[in-house]
């Protein structure tokens, strides 16, 4: 279908202060907490586009809890998922989208468009979150790993993102 494009990330990781040097990039979950700071970096690679219509992450959680999150935008696209610490990380953005709280097993949309721009080559978003429970996302070893809807046609129906969240 015209209009609409759906992007895997090809890089996610995350980093943790507990584990400053530690490296996460093959593990097939994405965490997020706020103590001890724990926080997710997932790279897309874009087609280039004109200014999109909307652009929504999906996050997969694999963890209980009714906590949500922020998505923040990473100026720096120059990290490699199996070298970023917590130590190396890019700082996030003061910007941010935040989510609802999510559920263990059905998809979370965010609405990104604020935090990306037309002509975007590569997106970084850093995931976070101040709860004090780790919300665990399935990275994109697992299968279920994040996904980047962009929308380039402001007249498609909401049916193409529902079709997309029953996958």
């Amino acid at each position: 279908m015209d209009g609409f494009r759906v992007y895997k990330p090809v890089a996610d990781t995350y980093v943790t202060a507990v584990r400053a040097r530690a490296n996460f990039g093959r593990s097939r979950a994405l965490r997020v907490d706020g103590s001890p700071q724990t926080t997710a970096f997932v790279r897309f690679r874009l087609k280039r586009t004109t200014t999109p219509a909307s652009v929504t992450l999906l996050l997969r959680p694999e963890s209980p809890g009714r906590n949500s999150y922020a998505v923040r935008r990473v100026e720096d696209d120059n990290w490699r998922e199996r070298r970023l610490t917590y130590a190396t990380a890019p700082p996030p953005s003061l910007r941010f989208a935040s989510s609802r709280p999510v559920r263990r097993g059905a998809w979370s949309a965010v609405d990104v468009t604020s935090l990306v721009a037309a002509g975007d080559n590569e997106v970084t978003l850093a995931i976070t979150t101040h709860g004090s429970q780790e919300i665990s996302f399935g990275s994109r070893e697992s299968g279920s790993g994040p996904r980047l809807v962009v929308r380039t046609d402001d007249k498609l129906e909401d049916l193409v993102l529902d079709a997309i969240l029953r996958r």
